[in-house]
């Protein structure tokens, strides 16, 4: 970051609380003063910030959020005068639209208005597109600006009343003298006398036939104009000019009077306004009903949900009727005499519009309750959150910036940062206000999601049907509220967070996705704060990795049949086993591919994929899918609740493939079909924990760190129980070439080596490690190999990848309790022993601090001399009690009794049977 960006930075976080003098940037950036000064003045040029003069002169950022909407000048004399700029009213500002869909349009208007004299304006555009409204604003604007006196008149004409007289539509605009025509006993002034020192409106300009428009020649060119029957003379005014068409400028209007209109401005339909506009607009309307008959109007938001999203073919004057009968209909379930307030509901609208699609897809199915009351001294403000309401989210974010420009190690980091997603969730889904915040309503958002992401369960522990799913609605819904801007620092810091968390590659694949759609359907402008926000979450939420489940997935055309059998199926089960797609019944087969490799895309489904489908798919869905599969698909067809319980109870108990498919051949006897991918075995390096991945997962990353960057060797990580299912062993090799197996514990493949972690950190066998690997290695690289995993797999690193505690504090309290256990036994304890015992305790220490228990029993033990080391053992633990304030329970001794006892045994010291290094117990 340059020193221009850098002061400007200063300025932006500083704005919120206070105004800086150029001394004060200069004392914090520690650089010259006259240097922060040119620069200064650079960006007041750029528009950027604006100067406030006085002693001290000041600067303050122009797209503060208080700032942001107003129209200021780039500087001000004093703070007097800006503060009264502060207090001035832009009426355009009133304007549904004024900083979106009609920005440019008014941008445009305001130009015109602020050159010397005015500039004639056209406005183009359908009707009911707000033309007339927008031409009042337009004078009323003039006015407060001091273009025009305050006395000076707007006068408003439709020229199509007298469309089939052009000699009166002439004769009206510009006035007649006495005999001009039969029936001109006297002199009449016209419009343009009227406006004088004012604007004049015409609407529908186009009913001005060629003569009526070269009329308008000479004033156009001159200020003045001639009255019907005196050609010759000339009468000045000044009147500014406003002409709204809904025709095509080229066919209607002479190309010599277009050319003197500089200022053509096109309004879009209601079909282009944004959602928030929409929303606005209905609003309005019901807030001039509530005032016009004084009585409460509560909205329910699901009628709001499908007047924003419905199509309106004849613009607002359509949406405005619209809202007009869902009242009247209301109001007829009431009495005259109710004073109560009126309750307007889905069934209130309009038959037509309550067969529109939206209504059908999205407003019958949600869930949302929500309501407006809408009272006669309600304003549209008050159901919009302001945007310095809504910037949670963003203070959110620059917390966790600023807690990474702390340097606090990773881990500690990583957990300050977890806590604030999770204060942020708390407050999105539980404390902030959930009506008004911008264009779409909460339920589009979580419909949406719902959706695109619903059947995305993945290999996270929470169902994103679920709270997942209903807690990214919420942070879009109030994301479109909130608007901020990233120095080029902070998104360099947030890239770099992500890189150094550390995220896997399933989260940044479903982040990718779920930003694409928050751009593409949701528009709205997303960038790394999203991005981060996404990744944090979405990793904060995963309980553990699982890449090698078979997946289950019941697809059936229907609104809501393939949720429905997946529904009741998890609900039986007591988990959440199987996904579905819900298909329209006219879905073409290739939406049904799409679906399908989405689905894949996110999933790892390398173990096998089973798709449940209602009719004739078994041929047309592999090769829609148009790809080299590199995992098995069983596909049943004629699904049912029957087939889904029991595919379901299959893939509970951890079946193989091949075996759920047998056993539910045998028990539904519905058709069939399995697609193997192409044999091409690939070659695998293991890493295997005892329950779940986390520790496996790490442990890879401490291999990747030790091999060379490219090698064509595949690393997965998987858990003891999943690699011994019936079955499993058989699958694995078919599908790949098992080159060893590293981990925890041991589960003694046939002709596999095994290598354990302490083999790994004691260095006992990194050569059979650099045999496994030979065929991958140069002689260059093999010893690199070997060089970065002594490196890599020393105690401390072991220790540091594991757990969060200080390593060399950890070790140094460790020791107290070895040299106490030393005193105790008849011989000091094996270096491979007081290894084992520094990464177990280590862990031990960080889960009770967690309060997360021991996730497997100790077995019993045998040797007449437990009692007496149990005892000692519990005596020597009272050390580290007392430094972490943490209570040891028995099982927990009994579990590291067992490891030295195990680990000292003549009998059982053999790597390849050791089993009692168990690290699984580390939680992420």
């Amino acid at each position: 970051m340059n020193l221009k960006e850098k002061i400007f930075t200063q300025i932006q976080q500083q704005t919120a609380s206070n105004l800086y003098s150029t001394t004060e940037i200069a004392q914090n950036l520690g650089v010259r003063r006259n240097t922060v000064s040119y620069y200064l003045n650079q960006l007041v040029a750029e528009k950027k910030i604006i100067k406030i003069g006085g002693k001290p002169v000041v600067f303050v950022d122009r797209a503060a959020p208080k700032l942001r909407d107003l129209a200021l000048q780039n500087k001000y004399q004093n703070m007097a005068s800006f503060k009264a700029a502060l207090t001035k009213k832009d009426v355009f500002t009133e304007v549904i639209g004024y900083n979106s869909s009609l920005y440019n349009q008014i941008r445009e208007l305001k130009a015109a208005a602020s050159y010397p004299g005015g500039l004639p304006v056209l406005l183009t555009g359908a009707t009911g597109t707000g033309k007339s409204y927008l031409a009042g604003k337009f004078y009323e604007y003039c006015v407060n600006k001091g273009y025009l006196q305050k006395d000076g008149k707007f006068v408003s004409f439709n020229c199509a009343e007298y469309a089939d007289n052009p000699e009166l539509l002439t004769s009206t605009l510009f006035g007649y003298t006495k005999g001009a025509f039969t029936g001109a006993d006297t002199a009449k002034p016209g419009l343009f006398d009227e406006a004088d020192g004012g604007m004049l409106f015409l609407d529908e300009v186009h009913r001005l036939d060629a003569k009526g428009q070269e009329k308008l020649f000479s004033y156009l060119d001159k200020g003045e104009f001639s009255p019907v029957g005196a050609a010759s003379a000339t009468k000045k005014v000044h009147v500014r000019l406003i002409f709204a068409t809904t025709e095509n400028i080229k066919s209607n209007f002479l190309r010599t009077f277009i050319r003197r209109i500089p200022v053509q401005i096109t309004l879009p339909p209601i079909k282009k306004r944004t959602s928030e506009e929409i929303r606005s607009l209905i609003l309005h309307f019901y807030l001039e009903h509530a005032r016009k008959i004084n009585r409460e109007i509560i909205v329910d938001d699901k009628v709001f949900s499908t007047l924003v999203h419905i199509g309106y073919e004849n613009n607002i004057g359509q949406l405005k009727n619209i809202v007009l009968l869902s009242l009247a209909n209301a109001l007829k379930r009431r009495s005259d005499e109710e004073k109560t307030a009126i309750s307007v509901k889905l069934v209130d609208l309009p038959y037509k519009v309550l067969m529109s699609n939206y209504v059908k897809e999205y407003a019958v199915s949600s869930r949302e309750a929500a309501q407006l009351v809408i009272k006669p001294t309600s304003h549209i403000k008050d159901f919009l959150i302001q945007r310095s309401d809504s910037n949670h989210i963003e203070e959110t974010m620059r917390q966790i910036l600023t807690a990474y420009a702390k340097h606090y190690p990773i881990a500690i980091f990583k957990k300050m940062a977890d806590e604030k997603i999770a204060e942020l969730c708390d407050f999105l889904v539980f404390k902030q206000q959930r009506l008004g915040v911008g264009p779409l309503p909460l339920s589009f958002f979580q419909e949406i999601l719902n959706q695109k992401f619903g059947y995305l369960q993945n290999d996270f522990g929470n169902d994103l049907n679920g709270n997942v799913i209903l807690t990214l609605a919420f942070y879009f819904y109030y994301r479109q509220a909130n608007q901020w801007h990233l120095s080029l620092s902070e998104q360099k810091t947030c890239k770099q967070i992500m890189q150094e968390w550390d995220i896997t590659s399933d989260n940044d694949q479903l982040t990718s996705l779920i930003m694409s759609t928050a751009t593409e359907i949701f528009n709205l402008h997303v960038d790394e704060f999203d991005n981060l926000f996404l990744l944090l979450f979405l990793n904060s939420i995963q309980k553990s990795e699982n890449p090698d489940i078979i997946h289950g997935v019941v697809l059936a055309h229907g609104y809501s049949t393939a949720s429905s059998i997946a529904n009741v199926v998890n609900k039986l089960e007591g988990k959440n086993l199987l996904d579905s797609f819900d298909m329209p019944i006219d879905i073409e087969p290739e939406d049904i591919a799409q679906k399908i490799r989405s689905y894949v895309k996110i999933h790892q489904v390398k173990n096998g994929l089973i798709l449940m489908v209602d009719m004739g798919s078994l041929e047309q869905i592999p090769q829609l899918l148009k790809t080299n599969l590199d995992y098995p698909i069983a596909i049943f067809n004629n699904v049912s609740t029957q087939l889904a319980l029991f595919v379901a109870d299959c893939l509970k108990k951890k079946m193989t493939l091949e075996m759920i498919v047998k056993e539910t051949k045998a028990a539904v006897n519905n058709d069939y079909k399995i697609i193997y991918p192409a044999v091409l075995k690939k070659n695998i390096l293991i890493i295997c924990c005892n329950t779940g991945v986390g520790t496996a997962s790490k442990i890879k990353q401490l291999l990747l760190a030790s091999l060379p960057k490219k090698i064509n060797l595949l690393i997965k990580t998987y858990d003891y129980d999943f690699l011994n299912l019936a079955g499993q062993e058989k699958l694995l090799k078919e599908k790949y070439h098992i080159l060893a197996i590293v981990g925890t514990v041991n589960p003694k493949y046939q002709d596999i080596a095994y290598i354990s972690l302490d083999q790994l950190v004691n260095g006992e066998k990194i050569e059979d490690l650099q045999n496994a690997l030979a065929g991958f290695l140069t002689k260059k690289e093999s010893l690199e190999f070997n060089s970065n995993v002594v490196r890599n797999f020393t105690i401390e690193k072991v220790l540091n990848s594991l757990t969060i505690l200080d390593t060399h504090v950890v070790m140094k309290n460790i020791d107290l309790v070895l040299k106490e256990l030393d005193a105790f036994l008849t011989k000091p304890l094996k270096n491979r022993t007081r290894m084992l015992l520094y990464v177990h305790i280590s862990c031990m220490i960080e889960r009770i601090i967690r309060k997360q228990p021991l996730t497997s029993e100790p077995e019993g033990l045998s040797l007449a001399n437990e009692q007496e080391l149990l005892d000692k053992l519990k005596s020597s633990l009272n050390i580290l009690e007392t430094i972490y304030s943490i209570s040891i329970p028995k099982n927990e001794v009994k579990y590291i009794c067992e490891l030295i006892i195990n680990s000292e045994s003549d009998i059982n010291t053999s790597a390849d049977d050791n089993n009692s290094f168990d690290t699984s117990t580390i939680t992420e």
